[in-house]
């Protein structure tokens, strides 16, 4: 993403995946977020691991947008001052993203 590494604050917390999996945090940013028409920054936790999700919507924040995620429908939609935004999801960049994810980290070979 082009953010420099100094912008991430460090402190460590665990994180627990859906089948028990344990995996501490680097540290966390705060990024600007633009959604059509709507500017806010928002805290991201930052992972060093390939990840089978492009991000993960936390309450606090689908709180402060007054947002209504919907997983049936794979979008998330919140009001803004010109009428409600629709978040519609991509299959394929989620797919794609899952795919590269599952494919093992390549290794320098040892000489």
């Amino acid at each position: 993403m082009n953010i420099p590494e100094s912008d991430i604050v460090p402190r460590s917390s665990v994180l627990v995946g859906f089948s028990g999996e344990t995996k501490n945090t680097l540290g966390g940013i705060k990024i600007p977020i633009y959604i059509e028409g709507l500017h806010s920054y928002q805290k991201f936790c930052v992972v060093d691991c390939l990840s089978c999700c492009n991000v993960i919507l936390c309450r606090p924040w689908i709180h402060d947008m007054k947002a209504v995620p919907s997983t049936y429908h794979q979008c998330v939609k919140l009001p803004s001052p010109w009428g409600v935004v629709k978040i519609e999801s991509d299959q394929q960049e989620a797919k794609n993203c899952y795919t590269s994810s599952m494919k093992p980290a390549s290794r320098p070979r040892e000489q």
